[in-house]
């Protein structure tokens, strides 16, 4: 009989070869199958990680979103206030009596009332943005209220908000708001002066600075000038300043007693580009710089043009 195969005649290490190789190949079968599927989800948990932070940017995006909108919010508030303001100056504005300088109609104005009117409370020394929103928020919309507010009634409202606010002193904002309330500004800048930020048991001797002057200075209702500055007086700008100056004109003083015509004269020296200047009111502009009227110096100057007289 003839045997075409026989087991018999396998050597004996093959028989151990082959289940290996058998296993080896299901082995990386299965490694293979097992990779792909790690890479399937590693690549998953990349993509889920590049979402999570396009989410959380766009939640930052969302939170600027809304502080910006929280921001426009009290702004609209405090412009809806300041019409607010406006209409009860509007119909109030009949009422006005305090006198101002016109050389011509002796217009009746008060440009203070003008740019504060009746609810302006920042302009309390003591009273800031976030004051002044709590005090609104408690009632106490305008200088009436407030003048008319217990020092008690006051310090009760700042404890309901916390330690950080009992430190604060109230005591003169009901007489800074009469005196707003009332108009007297100049009074009321006085008695900011001897103030030391609000606080009636710090007083000083009229050292320090004006919240309301600072507040008006900073809005252009008045200004301040340094020592002998010329060009303080309307019509007067550096070049002319320079000719003054090269002239032996270098004060205020010095400009108040100097002749219309021989200012003149030193314009038209320095040729026809200065020709349409006017020092007709120069020198009376300067004396009243000179002696310090400085309300009085402000109101002339809302009355003229360019240096002249409407």
């Amino acid at each position: 009989m003839i045997v075409l195969f026989d087991f018999c005649s396998i050597p004996w290490w093959l028989t151990w070869l082959l289940p290996f190789l058998l296993g080896l190949g299901i082995g990386w079968l299965l490694w293979g199958k097992y990779k792909a599927i790690t890479e399937e989800l590693e690549s998953k948990i990349i993509g889920l990680n590049t979402r999570i932070s396009e989410l959380e940017a766009d939640l930052d995006a969302c939170k600027k979103q809304r502080m910006e909108a929280e921001g426009n919010i009290s702004l609209l508030r405090g412009r809806l206030r300041e019409l607010e303001a406006a209409s009860a100056l509007t119909v109030g504005a009949k009422s006005v009596e305090k006198a101002s300088f016109s050389s011509q109609t002796g217009v009746v104005t008060d440009k203070y009332f003008a740019a504060i009117g009746i609810d302006k409370l920042q302009v309390i020394e003591g009273i800031g943005p976030k004051m002044e929103e709590i005090l609104k928020e408690n009632g106490i919309n305008n200088f009436a209220v407030l003048s008319s507010t217990s020092q008690e009634d006051l310090r009760a409202i700042l404890n309901k908000y916390g330690d950080k606010y009992r430190i604060i002193d109230p005591n003169t904002w009901p007489q800074q708001a009469g005196l707003a309330n009332d108009r007297n500004w100049k009074e009321l800048i006085t008695l900011q002066k001897a103030l030391d930020t609000g606080r009636s048991d710090t007083p000083t001797q009229g050292e320090t600075d004006s919240k309301l002057e600072k507040f008006l200075i900073k809005i252009g209702v008045i200004r301040r000038w340094t020592q002998d500055d010329l060009k303080a007086v309307e019509g007067i700008g550096p070049k002319i300043e320079e000719l003054l100056h090269n002239a032996g004109i270098k004060t205020w003083k010095a400009l108040s007693e100097t002749a219309v015509s021989s200012i003149q004269s030193i314009l038209d020296a320095a040729g026809p580009k200065f020709k349409l200047a006017d020092p007709e009111t120069w020198p009376k502009q300067s004396e009243l710089a000179a002696e310090g009227k400085w309300d009085e110096f402000q109101t002339y100057q809302d009355f003229l043009i360019a240096g002249k007289e409407k």
